[in-house]
């Protein structure tokens, strides 16, 4: 999904529905990070990213439409409200990104960087000592994750006041709304 065919997000359940579908993935581009641009005259377009407000009404909506036409459906739960808490799948899950020259990483969004919390050495996973992707995950801050404001403050918007207007969710934990 993106700024471009958001609208026609909804028009899926029923497809979905007739022909069967049982499960169903909806995943935006570029909620987090810079998403590529379009190159042409029509700056409406040239944007990919899904604006904050607009991702907010239509996504979790036709969620709630997959599971009441008895199709479980799974989103990035990106923009988190005030009351519900941030969680860190670096601490409440237990993922690896495994890369061939031996880096291990537990956030997808650190790949980049050589921060990562393990590598591979002899057959072995060797957790490594310093300054780590693993030590930022327990920070607790206004904006949520912690990486992505680190890697890509970008995305964030504040109020003037300086508060975020959103917070941002871990991007490996997911929402599932399950068929009514």
């Amino acid at each position: 999904v993106s700024s471009r065919n958001i609208f026609e997000l909804p028009r899926m359940i029923p497809l979905l529905r007739d022909l069967g579908v049982k499960r169903f993935f909806i995943q935006v581009i570029g909620l987090r990070g810079a998403s590529a641009e379009r190159h042409n005259s029509d700056e409406r377009s040239r944007q990919l990213q899904v604006d904050p407000r607009l991702w907010l009404d239509v996504v979790p909506e036709v969620a709630r439409q997959g599971g009441e036409a008895g199709i479980t459906v799974i989103y990035p739960k990106v923009y988190l409200s005030d009351i519900e808490p941030f969680e860190c799948a670096g601490q409440v899950a237990e993922n690896f990104f495994i890369f061939p020259n031996g880096r291990v990483y537990q956030c997808p969004l650190c790949e980049d960087y050589g921060v990562h919390s393990f590598e591979i050495k002899d057959n072995q996973l060797i957790r490594l000592a310093g300054l780590t992707e693993e030590r930022f995950f327990s920070l607790q801050i206004p904006e949520g994750c912690v990486m992505n404001k680190l890697l890509q403050p970008q995305t964030i918007s504040y109020h003037p006041d300086g508060k975020p207007v959103h917070r941002i969710s871990c991007c490996l934990l997911k929402q599932r709304v399950d068929p009514l």
